[in-house]
């Protein structure tokens, strides 16, 4: 398994310091994949999931609720102030990560899509080979292919063309992409209209029907990056 904390540790780090270059009021920019969050608001709720788990809390750290919550009690802060508090949980997060690994991967997989989010509304480069993304993007095959199974009974392939093999073409429906294609599709960062577009062995309705959204609907529109 990847060492996930020294991974989750630099892509913060990252994410921070190309935040904190930036003039003062691109904290305050919206985020168009994150409907009514500023920047600011973003790393609010990734410090926010990092406060909740060093303070115990083990479930419901995705829902709407928690996310609205964790930007709530955050909203009159700085970016510095929201980044210092964030920066402030490494060690007790570096405990839990050799604690729970499985949770380990599941904040690097967040973090890398709200990264992309910020670096996508702030007019930013994106580095779709970069830190993280093959982890975050394995991290969400496994949990599509289970809610593929579980609430359509089929299998799915997922061949990550950058990381993976071929698949033996056994499975029901077949996706191939790469993982950063594969990670803004299934975070619902892209239009159905160019999911559908990827490659796919199979007809993928049912799927996007029922199975895929993770992270809301579907943007109406096009999104280019």
């Amino acid at each position: 398994m990847t060492d996930t904390w020294p991974l989750y540790r630099d892509i913060r780090d990252s994410l921070l310091d190309e935040l904190e270059a930036l003039p003062a009021d691109s904290a305050d920019m919206m985020v168009p994949m994150c409907p009514e969050w500023r920047v600011v608001d973003v790393v609010s709720h990734v410090c926010g999931l990092n406060a909740d788990l060093v303070g115990g809390m083990r479930s419901g750290l995705g829902s709407e609720e928690s996310t609205a919550r964790q930007v709530a009690e955050r909203v009159n802060r700085t970016l510095a102030e929201v980044a210092a508090e964030w920066r402030s949980y490494s060690e007790a997060i570096e405990a839990l990560y050799a604690e729970i690994p499985a949770m380990g991967l599941a904040l690097v997989a967040d973090l890398v899509m709200h990264v992309h989010d910020v670096q996508h509304a702030l007019g930013l480069e994106i580095d779709p080979t970069g830190p993280g993304v093959d982890v975050a993007a394995t991290r969400y095959v496994d949990v599509l292919k289970s809610q593929v199974s579980e609430r359509l009974g089929l299998e799915l392939d997922i061949n990550l063309t950058d990381v993976e093999p071929s698949a033996d073409g056994s499975a029901d429906l077949r996706l191939d992409a790469t993982s950063y294609d594969f990670l803004r599709s299934i975070g619902t960062r892209r239009s159905r209209r160019q999911v559908e577009a990827l490659d796919w062995t199979g007809d993928p309705t049912a799927v996007l029907d029922e199975a895929w959204c993770v992270y809301g609907e579907f943007p109406t529109e096009d999104v280019s990056a």
